[in-house]
């Protein structure tokens, strides 16, 4: 087996030296560099330019080299997607510890001729295939017109699922990106890709990751790990075992827990679920959606009392479109009697997280359109919208909406306390009987337990006596 291995990567550090000859004597542009195995594959296209020096592009790949290791303990390899000077894209693949030696042009690989080019195309489902080759050669006249299905493509990497393909191009100089679905219409450049104008796509760069929601919990009991995955994130991969020391606390003692996380990569939005204890991977083998439009998660109630409703507005969903009016009937039930309930809703379109409210009684249509109150899709609301539907409240305000601290049946409310201990929409303080103002249950084991609304969402966590709070 060792033999064999070895030979496998002779011969590919022969071949990879091979490619690399019948390019290395002009200077190549790098167009994209991917590196990983299977299916997990990391972007490392900035690392490699990085590595770029006069000109020469010179290193041997390894995980060290590359600031990324997608699949820990496994054999590598990096694909080299480059340019060269009569504007041929090809592909160069080097395994691990082989050498790369090229020369590249100036502006660190960028500098793209004029006219339609196109630089990286992707075609799939679950399984991505390259068709970079395929569509460039259909270029006629700087113009590609191409309906997206797989015969026109002419691969079919998930057969009998609906799919899609991802286009990265340059005209005369300027790049751009546009993501199809099957049936859609390619036309490059100009107007008319689809549903969309030119190098219509999702606003984030080809290939990286962006953590674009996270929950650690179970039920209601979670709360939000979203910046906390996000600063974990290195050379475009993230790899974690899943604790509550990882996490940040523990928002449900004694039960089994899970994260769950929405993400983009390759302009794709994916959604990825994790138990406690296992290894969360991104990317990795996850769900990537095959519509545009799908709602992440969904809370319908008021003051403390809320029901999750995220499972119920996706099954509704047609045509990539969700319109309901908003009733108990609607929801499943009323979770607060004699309050005035609001839904909140977060979702994914075109790959892009954006948020909704809706008021009991109001009719729900999303994805929201530029016709209802010139919003758009997006996740920035100001406090003026917040407001129609959290009276009184800023859309990034920390909210306690209730507090016990204490053991079993022996507890105090310490709610207000909380709430006049946030500054600047944070909570960060030691958990004992000093700061939280007493003791009581002297003698036993004590918890602080938190119900907190963020950005219109409720989440819960508990900490133990002598631990830190946390939020958010």
């Amino acid at each position: 087996m060792k033999t064999t291995m070895r030979t496998a990567a002779f011969v590919g550090s022969v071949l990879a030296l091979w490619v690399a000859s019948a390019v290395a004597q002009d200077r190549v542009q790098i167009v994209r560099a991917e590196y990983g195995t299977g299916h997990r594959f990391v972007d490392v296209t900035p690392r490699v330019q990085a590595l770029v020096r006069d000109g020469v592009l010179d290193f041997r790949v390894s995980h060290d080299s590359l600031d990324a290791d997608p699949a820990e303990g496994r054999r590598k390899e990096l694909r080299l997607q480059v340019r060269d000077a009569r504007g041929h894209v090809r592909q160069m693949i080097f395994v691990d510890s082989s050498q790369v030696h090229l020369y590249v042009g100036s502006a660190g690989g960028y500098g793209y001729g004029r006219g339609l080019q196109i630089t990286s195309a992707q075609y799939g489902a679950q399984h991505m295939a390259d068709v970079t080759a395929r569509l460039a050669a259909m270029v006629r006249n700087d113009q590609l017109t191409l309906r997206i299905a797989y015969d026109t493509v002419g691969v079919d990497p998930d057969e009998g699922r609906t799919k899609h393909i991802v286009v990265n191009y340059t005209y005369n100089g300027v790049p751009g990106q546009v993501t199809l679905r099957d049936g859609e219409t390619l036309n490059l450049p100009g107007a008319g890709n689809g549903n969309g104008g030119p190098g219509t796509g999702t606003g984030m760069g080809s290939g990286a990751l962006t953590i674009l929601r996270a929950e650690y919990g179970t039920g209601m009991r979670e709360f939000d790990v979203t910046r906390r995955l996000a600063s974990l994130v290195r050379g475009n991969s993230l790899q974690l075992r899943v604790t509550n020391e990882s996490m940040g606390g523990d928002p449900a003692e004694h039960q089994a827990k899970w994260i769950e996380v929405w993400y983009s990569y390759n302009n794709r939005a994916a959604h990825a679920r994790v138990h406690e204890q296992d290894v969360i991977t991104l990317p990795g083998d996850a769900d990537y959606y095959q519509g545009r439009f799908q709602v992440t998660r969904a809370q319908y109630g008021a003051d403390y009392r809320f029901v999750d409703v995220t499972t119920m507005l996706n099954a509704q969903i047609q045509n990539d479109q969700l319109n309901l009016r908003v009733t108990n009937d609607a929801m499943g039930g009323d979770p607060a009697r004699g309050e005035r309930k609001v839904l909140t809703v977060f979702y994914i379109y075109n790959g892009q997280q954006a948020r909704a409210f809706a008021n009991e009684n109001d009719l729900l249509s999303l994805p929201l359109g530029r016709g209802q109150g010139g919003r758009g899709d997006r996740d920035d609301d100001d406090d003026d919208y917040y407001r129609r539907y959290w009276p009184g409240r800023s859309v990034n305000e920390l909210r306690v909406l209730q507090a016990s601290w204490g053991a079993e049946d022996r507890n105090q409310d310490v709610t207000g306390r909380l709430n006049g201990m946030v500054r600047a929409n944070q909570l960060n303080f030691a958990v004992n009987t000093g700061s939280l103002g007493g003791d009581p249950a002297p003698g036993a084991p004590k918890r602080l337990r938190v119900i907190y609304m963020l950005r219109g969402l409720r989440y819960e966590t508990n900490v133990p006596e002598g631990g830190s709070l946390i939020l958010p």
